[in-house]
């Protein structure tokens, strides 16, 4: 019997109908699809050119490094080559480059703080001698380029009791860390590290990163301690206006208070009024925890109330911000959301501000000066003590202008030579001294510093430091204010020694340095300075000025004359030569380069560059901000011949009772001996 099989039906496919495309939601997707595209090309073409900044920031680094060894490579092969007074002089410059190194060395962060905070490996944390107790309650919080650093050695030394940290640091702050091993941070740090600030102006993110800050300490209990790292200029990233503002808002009224000339104190008044971190809100939102402030300073050992916006330290933010629009005539032109907070009037009081003492200081802050230009001072005059030299340490606080601190300086040079010869007494130094703008000289300073012979040794070492302002001019150049108070001592000390022939049987060197910023080994950060090295440039100004003007006549005598063109050709290019050499001589006259803060070309143009600062740490990025160091070396000569050795001849001592002359051996004897001959300017190649 057969099957039959039935065909398969095969069902009819159902046409789809196409589908309706709404051309106007077609057309919105496109664009959402072409802003998301777009947004994401511009996140890339971000990280791209980030990642090429980087590369770049590296690969300078890398051939500033390779610059700077080859610098010492070819200045060491110059050095061998040089005798007499040119080897005392370097001989000089190395001795005054180490002891200003040593004291720039020794308040790095990463050095100083192992140094004065100290832990037992238990639970007690000791800074400067006050014991506080740590059981995993330690906070941290900072902002600025030198809590980089701080922050790195300071969790290396309390380790796990570190519960978090923040710091907002200024850009390629965190690339420059991992440049540098001193600031490396622990593999496991507990610290984030945040970049803000634009162009030296606060940004979006400093104002959400110290906001973020803020909430975090607003949950500390009692039990806790808040460590708070602060440094010098840091207005940038220490930025929270108040609730009802905008950042814009506060800017502008800032940026009109400087445009109407108002001081830095009237300015901070302003500002901590309208911040919700200054003024010491930061310690009232921390309250009750404990509060530890950690200061670099460059402005005095002892913590002051106004470094930084002072966060911590206490102000009532009542009528004073006020007074100050007003003074200007600014209430009219600020926004009304502005003029609202200026005021109110009356003082905040909150649970913190019920824990003031006597000072108006809050009881459960404590603040430290972790470095200061005190501590390189002592590093340095210890250095100045093992070469010999005796150190005197006056003042490292000096503030005031450049061309102040350079006659003050020459003034108190000369009252410690006169001093030593017996020709002044105490009180006539006192006298010369107490009123001085920029270090003033107490009666025990006075009885503490003043020069005896049996304390002279090969020298005197006078040690200060502060900040000097320069006056810019409308197109300033290259320069610093460490150079053009080298240029400036060495002038005034030329007619210090003009009015006083005694000075001139002294050898006195000016060394100026700076601690900190990436200056710490470019060509603007400091210089020496001596009797004659502004002066020497004016003869050989001269003495160009003079041939050129007997080529321009020769030439116009040969044109007048119609002579032959070629021998006109010659005498042309010959008077043209000279030009160039008179006008190169003629940028670099003190009075001009002074004149247009263009002290490096001075310094670049002289001596092979021999009078620049060049420190050899190895880094030329410190991250510390402690101020400027200087050194004023003040040394007998050598021999006690009538010192025509120390003129601009190259003169032998033969003194006969010379002790450099009695301490040569018999071989040497017949050999030139030059005493120190301060220099004579090199002829540029």
């Amino acid at each position: 019997m057969t099957t039959r099989h039935k065909a398969p039906k095969y069902r009819k496919t159902r046409k789809r109908r196409p589908s309706y495309v709404d051309p106007v939601l077609e057309e919105e997707r496109a664009k959402r699809v072409a802003k998301i595209q777009a947004k994401r090309q511009t996140t890339i073409d971000k990280v791209k050119l980030s990642l090429e900044r980087r590369r770049n920031n590296k690969i300078a680094i890398q051939n500033a490094r390779t610059d700077k060894r080859e610098r010492e490579e070819q200045k060491a092969i110059r050095d061998a080559h040089k005798t007499g007074s040119e080897k005392i002089m370097l001989q000089i410059r190395d001795d005054l480059s180490q002891i200003a190194e040593t004291g720039i060395r020794c308040v790095y962060t990463s050095m100083i703080i192992p140094e004065k905070i100290k832990y037992d490996g238990r639970s007690i944390l000791s800074i400067k001698g006050v014991r506080y107790r740590l059981k995993n309650n330690l906070h941290m919080v900072g902002w600025g380029k030198e809590a980089v650093t701080m922050s790195a050695a300071f969790e290396r030394v309390v380790g796990k009791h570190l519960r978090k940290g923040w710091m907002v640091v200024p850009r390629k702050s965190i690339f420059m860390m991992w440049s540098y091993p001193e600031a490396f941070p622990p593999l496991d740090s507990r610290i984030s590290y945040v970049e803000a600030g634009t162009d030296g102006q606060p940004d979006e993110k400093s104002v959400i990163e110290t906001r973020r800050i803020l909430n975090y300490c607003k949950k500390l209990k009692k039990k806790d301690l808040l460590i708070v790292m602060l440094s010098q200029g840091i207005d940038d990233l220490l930025c929270l206006p108040r609730e009802t503002i905008t950042l814009r808002d506060k800017l502008r009224v800032l940026n009109r208070l400087k445009a109407a000339d108002a001081t830095p104190e009237e300015i901070n008044t302003v500002r901590n009024k309208l911040s919700a971190i200054r003024g010491g809100d930061l310690a009232r939102m921390a309250y009750p925890a404990r509060v530890i402030t950690l200061i670099t300073s460059d402005v005095s050992a002892e913590p002051m109330s106004q470094l930084s916006g002072g966060p911590c330290v206490y102000d009532p933010k009542g009528e004073k911000a006020l007074a100050v629009l007003e003074k200007y005539k600014l209430l009219d032109r600020i926004s009304l959301s502005v003029r609202d907070l200026i005021e109110e009037t009356v003082p905040w009081v909150m649970a913190a501000d019920k824990q003031l003492d006597a000072d108006k200081h809050y009881k459960f802050v404590h603040r430290y000066v972790i470095a200061c230009n005190a501590d390189a001072m002592e590093c340095m005059a210890t250095e100045a003590f093992k070469k010999g030299l005796f150190p005197v340490k006056l003042n490292s606080t000096c503030l005031g202008d450049i061309q102040e601190f350079a006659r003050e300086y020459v003034k108190m040079t000369s009252l410690m030579i006169l001093a030593v010869e017996g020709k002044i007494n105490k009180l006539e130094m006192f006298l010369e001294m107490r009123d001085s703008p920029i270090c003033p000289l107490t009666d025990e300073k006075v009885q503490e510093i003043f020069p005896a012979k049996d304390k002279w040794g090969l020298g005197m070492c006078l040690l200060l430091g502060g900040r000097p302002t320069v006056n810019l001019c409308s197109k300033p150049g290259q320069g610093g204010p460490n150079q053009e108070l080298a240029l400036y001592f060495s002038l005034y000390w030329y007619l210090r020694t003009q009015q006083y022939p005694i000075l001139r049987e002294y050898t006195v060197w000016f060394l100026g340095g700076s601690s900190y910023g990436k200056d710490g080994n470019s060509e603007a950060v400091g210089a020496f300075g001596y009797n004659s090295l502004g002066t020497d440039v004016y003869p050989e100004f001269e003495k160009a000025q003079s041939m050129y003007q007997s080529a321009h006549t020769k030439w116009w005598k040969l044109k007048e004359e119609r002579r032959f063109e070629s021998k006109i050709a010659e005498a042309r290019k010959e008077m043209l030569e000279l030009e160039g050499v008179r006008n190169k001589y003629a940028a670099i006259l003190p009075g001009r380069v002074l004149a247009e803060n263009n002290t490096n070309l001075f310094f670049l143009s002289i001596n092979g560059e021999d009078e620049l600062l060049e420190l050899k740490t190895g880094n030329y990025y410190t991250f510390t901000n402690v101020g400027d160091l200087h050194i004023i070396r003040i040394a007998r000569f050598q021999c006690i011949c009538d010192g025509v050795c120390h003129g601009h001849q190259e003169k032998v001592c033969a003194d006969m009772e010379c002790p450099v002359y009695q301490s040569l051996s018999a071989e040497a004897h017949s050999k030139f001996q030059y005493c120190c001959r301060l220099d004579q300017r090199k002829q540029d190649s």
